[in-house]
């Protein structure tokens, strides 16, 4: 037997090559894992453009952004690699390792003999890294590759400012790129040097083989070259200059800086031409000397130079030096912000209107907005969502032809409330509560005895009055909540409303295009992999017939489609054909007009959805979108636009032209509020044209203060920041005043328009000086969309402006009476905006009353304030406001109906609807059908209430019906009489408010 120290030891060379395939394994496998989800994500996008027809958008921005991945990423592998394999022919030969060089020398042993592997690893990472920063360039590529002509030149280089927004920024990127991609060639070259032994820094002084400086001579001097360019494309970014008094190149930029970089460009080029020579002669002279140089020049002539002209030559003689420039920078602003369309009146305001002055405008008066819906929420929600798990995510103002009138509403889609719904659980958040129901169409003007909105479409299931069509298409599965994915036309039912007296649900099957089909098992398990969800995997409810619907919050849908659109802040639900669409206002933007100014955002009234920075904006796109189906239809609305003309090359087929417009989407497009917004403070600087005007700023003008809306003790808003903990805090900057959308009549027009008006002040420190500079008014209507006026009212003749106007109101001691007396026991009372209307050459300013009780946020309209001149008046309604505003009798005609035995045209409407739906009903019920009949009952009730609403509780009888039907009238109606019946969700009991949920008709 063998003594142990003579066995020999088991060899472990398979156990290592077996460990290092183990952990090879183990690494594979983490890779896929965390790469599962994103290409999860990626087949679902896949998928979910291929599901609304714009696939070939997918692949376009796809094949864009993976080939600027790869081209710039094999550019830098094919730079850096070249570089290191120089480097290694470099490598000093034999021992020239002292002893103080220790480290490298066990770098060379240890890690030697993997060169090779390293070597690759690093190329490959550095490589993905600089090929990341040209994937996020994908814009500035497609505008470089499609841009159109703008057929306007700047006035310094005299280029087409389509070469500064389209060309120039990748040109710069591209400069950008090199340098960094050279620069780190550059760190990486000589850390390989190092680690070879060619460069060596221990011991009495540092050393550095001939070879090596040659090396690293090549490089820095194609840096100097890269440079030499980027100080040639400097030169055009000084039209974009910041230093002047305006936006743009001024004096200095063009006689300081534009020399120090043309002066640059020669020293770059030096640079280059010195640093290349070094690679004959193999020293240190000439990069020191070409570097020396350079950053001599660039500190004196680039920065000192500049900043000594602009203290001591500019600043001394300013307008006269700067007055081209100036007139630069207006006349390119104006063209930016197209604000030579805007057409300049003057409005000789004057206090001499009389009560027969305001009979004469009794149409345009009764169409004065009374429904704020930023303070009136909770009313139309309280009034018309019906059930928990139904919301009204957002509310806004548009127009409707009601009974031939054009008149002022209050709009909003019923959406899925996903907190609301009875229980939770996987299926009914994502098979059965998948989708809202309805709208409501409110006019805006109207307002029952009782002071509730009148409601024209309204209710579940939805019912239509007033001449509006009735929604045939009710289910909202698109909108502007936050809503999750949903699989919809499974096993599973969905809900799309409560029966009355708890007899059930009224369920569906969606039928739609929507969504995408889950036709096979790998499409749901991508989606599971997508959401975390394996319940999309294994749920016996889903079938191949299914459909997952996701990203369904339109701007949502529309920023993945189109991310190079920015978005208004205020998309609207329009009710065409019977079905719902949500209406998006798209803008297209830039920042690089040359000698256009960027807006302040910071003075705008709400800027969401627009760039931090822009000088240049056009309204180019209008997105309709289908609440149903979530078919997006991108309508070019300014064909003008260079930017959307360069996006329609980019990606053929996806535009549509606006032409293709029917009338009755064109009927209900808005002139867009951010846009107003902008053009009207861009305006109120660049009004004045100038130079010496300008530049005094002796007749600027700024967007109102806000009035504020709300609770009258409320202060003032201010605009808000986040301080270093996070938290809003007010920056003491008043907030702007928001246009708002009216129905009237503009001076010098003969009928009423729906039109977009916002009123400007002098510009002054903290907001001084309220008084009213005019008023900026922009239609909205078919034949006046995108005419805008200025109505500039008289100098020296001081007009309260709508801030003034809020402090003359709460300091009128009727109206602060009334409000104490309104603000107390268990109420409280909140204002509404301040509606600015012009009136024969004069300003009315009407600002609603709300009260509501303290316990439940059910805003109810009791009074109404007039102000006119120095004067304000209080009343319970419009018409006693102004009464007692002018001490005269005022006979507006009654937009809510009356007593007077005369019936309104929407009175007459309602019961023409009323009769029919009854002699409906009985036919129904004759021949058995209890559905229809109960249908057209809940619609005659539905009328029959906003009757007894508009005329005070008495209900009109209706004409006589057939012979089976009688004649029906208040005794004979199942809703005459009933306070406790809900009208389309708007009733409420005598004595009370109705509460969260509105009450259902019974039978």
């Amino acid at each position: 037997m063998r003594a142990p120290q003579d066995v020999t030891p088991p060899r472990r060379h398979g156990l290592t090559r077996r460990r290092r395939w183990i952990i090879v394994a183990i690494v594979l496998v983490v890779v896929v894992i965390a790469s599962l989800r994103t290409f999860a994500v990626f087949y679902t996008d896949s998928l979910w453009f291929s599901s609304i027809g714009l696939h070939s958008v997918w692949s376009s921005l796809f094949e864009v952004k993976f080939g600027l991945f790869m081209a710039f990423g094999a550019i830098f592998a094919v730079g850096l690699l070249a570089s290191l394999l120089v480097g290694e022919k470099l490598v000093p030969r034999g021992p020239s390792l002292g002893s103080e060089d220790d480290f490298v020398r066990r770098y060379q042993e240890v890690i030697g003999p993997h060169t090779r592997w390293i070597r690759a690893g690093v190329v490959v990472l550095l490589a993905i890294l600089l090929g990341s920063d040209a994937l996020g360039q994908w814009e500035h590529w497609i505008l470089f590759r499609n841009g159109t002509s703008f057929g306007i030149k700047d006035p310094i280089w005299h280029k087409d400012i389509g070469y500064f927004v389209f060309k120039l920024p990748f040109e710069t990127f591209l400069v950008q790129w090199s340098f960094l991609a050279l620069f780190i060639i550059l760190l990486v070259t000589v850390l390989s040097h190092y680690l070879n032994g060619g460069i060596r820094i221990q011991g009495p002084r540092p050393r550095v083989t001939p070879a090596v400086k040659a090396h690293i001579s090549f490089i820095l001097g194609l840096l100097s070259l890269v440079k030499a360019v980027g100080y040639y494309l400097q030169r055009y970014s000084l039209d974009n200059s910041t230093d002047s008094v305006g936006q743009g190149a001024g004096y200095a930029d063009i006689h300081a800086r534009l020399p120090a970089l043309e002066l640059l460009i020669l020293v770059s080029l030096a640079a280059f031409v010195l640093l290349i020579f070094n690679i004959r002669r193999q020293g240190w002279a000439l990069p020191i000397l070409g570097v020396g140089m350079w950053l001599l020049v660039a500190l004196s002539a680039g920065t000192i130079y500049p900043a000594l002209v602009q203290a001591f030559k500019v600043s001394p003689n300013e307008e006269v030096l700067e007055s081209p420039y100036i007139h630069d920078n207006i006349v390119a602003t104006r063209a930016a912000y197209d604000l030579n369309k805007i057409k300049q009146v003057p409005y000789p305001v004057n206090n001499n209107l009389t009560a027969n002055q305001i009979n004469a405008n009794a149409t345009t008066l009764n169409d004065v907005q009374l429904w704020d819906p930023t303070v009136t929420s909770d009313t139309y929600q309280k009034l018309q969502d019906i059930s928990t798990y139904y919301q009204f995510d957002a509310l806004s103002v548009d127009r409707y032809n009601i009974n031939g009138q054009e008149t002022p509403v209050i709009v909003g889609a019923r959406e899925i409330n996903e907190n609301g719904l009875p229980s939770g659980g996987w299926i009914n958040t994502h098979l059965q509560y998948t989708h809202g129901y309805g709208m409501i169409v409110a006019p805006a003007n109207q307002v029952t005895p009782s002071g509730d909105p009148v409601f024209s479409v309204g209710q579940v299931p939805p019912v239509s009055s007033s001449g509006l069509p009735q929604i045939t298409q009710p289910s909202v599965y698109y909108g502007v909540g936050h809503m999750t994915y949903v699989v919809v036309n499974s096993k599973q039912a969905e809900v799309d409303y409560e029966l009355p007296n708890n007899e059930g649900n009224v369920e569906t099957h969606y039928s739609g295009t929507g969504g995408v089909q889950l036709s096979s098992l790998f499409d749901r398990l991508m989606f599971a992999v997508r959401f975390g969800d394996y319940n999309l995997a294994i749920s016996s409810q889903i079938t191949p017939k299914s459909r997952i619907m996701f990203v369904r919050n339109i701007q949502a849908r529309i920023t993945k489609v189109a991310p190079y659109l920015s978005l208004d802040a205020n998309p609207y639900p329009v009710l065409l054909h019977g079905s719902i669409y949500w209406i998006q206002n798209a803008y297209t933007t830039t920042d690089s007009y040359p000698y256009s100014q960027n807006v302040n955002t910071n003075e705008l009234p709400s800027s969401a959805g627009l760039p931090s920075t822009f000088n240049y904006i056009r309204n180019s796109v209008d997105v309709v979108t289908n609440a149903y189906t979530g078919k997006m239809t991108f309508y070019v609305t300014d064909p003008n636009d260079p930017i959307i003309k360069t996006y329609e090359r980019a990606f053929p087929g996806m535009y549509t032209p606006a032409s293709r417009m029917s009338s009755a989407l064109k009927a209900q497009i808005r002139y867009p509020k951010d846009l107003f917004a902008i053009q009207a403070l861009m305006y109120g600087k660049y009004h004045v044209t100038t130079v010496a005007s300008f530049f005094n700023q002796a007749d600027e003008w700024t967007l109102s203060p806000s009035p504020g809306s709300g609770s009258p003790t409320q202060a003032l808003p201010t605009t808000t920041t986040l301080n270093a903990q996070g938290q809003l805090v007010s920056t003491g900057q008043q907030v702007r005043m928001s246009p708002m959308y009216e129905v009237m009549k503009i001076p010098g027009q003969s009928h009423e328009s729906f039109d977009l008006l916002d009123a400007l002040v002098p510009y002054s420190t903290n907001n001084q000086i309220q008084t009213l500079s005019g008023f900026m008014v922009a239609g909205s209507d078919p034949g006046n969309y995108g005419k805008i006026t200025m109505y500039v009212t008289p100098q020296g003749k001081p007009v309260d402006g709508p801030s003034l106007v809020s402090a003359n109101i709460d300091s009128t001691p009727a109206v602060s009476q009334s409000i104490s007396l309104l603000d107390k026991n268990g109420s409280r009372v909140e204002l509404g905006n301040v509606v600015m209307l012009p009136i024969a050459n004069s300003l009315i300013y009407i600002q609603p009353l709300y009260v509501q009780s303290s316990r439940n946020n059910f805003p109810e309209l009791r009074e109404v304030v007039v102000v006119y001149g120095k004067e304000a008046a209080l009343g319970k309604t419009l018409a006693d406001a102004l009464t007692s505003a002018f001490s005269a009798p005022v006979s507006t005609t009654p937009v809510v109906g009356g007593t007077s035995g005369v019936l309104s045209p929407q009175i007459k409407a309602l019961l023409n609807d009323a009769q029919s739906e009854y002699q409906n009903a009985q036919s129904a019920l004759s021949s058995g059908n209890l559905g229809t009949y109960q249908s057209d009952i809940s619609a005659m009730e539905s009328d029959l209430v906003q009757i007894e609403h508009l005329t005070g509780g008495s209900v009109p009888a209706l004409g006589s019906g057939s012979s089976s039907a009688g004649s029906v009238d208040s005794s004979s109606s199942p809703a005459a009489g009933s306070s406790g019946i809900a009208s389309g969700g708007s009733g409420s009991s005598a004595g009370g408010h109705p509460s969260g949920s509105s009450n259902q008709t019974e039978f």
